[in-house]
């Protein structure tokens, strides 16, 4: 003759609540770190989009301003994937010019600004920098 304890049953069923608990936290753990994940990944292509979107409205402002030195900006690109915006050129002639740009994809946005030394024969640059602000243009 076996002799059953009264308590097996319980412990087994407290056991199976705990393992079940253990794999449920475990689970939801994992879906909002792949979540989480996503999120980072699309921000991070948004960003980089940005960034792209305000390269190409350098460019188009440097053309325009060896175009025509009196180029002023203020001028809104739509694009494919986004907008840029030539928000300023400062200065006038060929010495000493300020161009400020943004570019934007989403809600994310990116700012650059430029110190340009001369126009002509070929531009150079002071600096060339992405900023959170802008501090060359008003």
């Amino acid at each position: 003759m076996t002799i059953r304890s009264a308590h097996s049953g319980y412990i087994f069923l407290v056991s199976v609540l705990v393992i079940g608990a253990i794999a449920a936290t475990t689970t939801l753990s994992l879906l909002l770190l792949g979540w989480a994940a996503e999120q980072n990944g699309l921000l991070a292509v948004q960003s980089h989009q940005a960034l792209e979107n305000a390269h190409t409205c350098a460019e188009r402002a440097l053309l325009a301003l060896r175009k025509d030195p009196s180029y002023g900006g203020d001028e809104t690109f739509q694009l494919a994937r986004g907008s840029c915006t030539v928000k300023y050129i400062g200065g006038n002639g060929n010495e000493n010019r300020t161009v400020c740009v943004e570019g934007a994809n989403g809600l994310t946005v990116e700012r650059m600004e430029m110190a340009i030394v001369h126009v002509f024969p070929s531009i150079t640059f002071s600096s060339w920098q992405n900023v959170a602000d802008f501090s060359l243009c008003p």
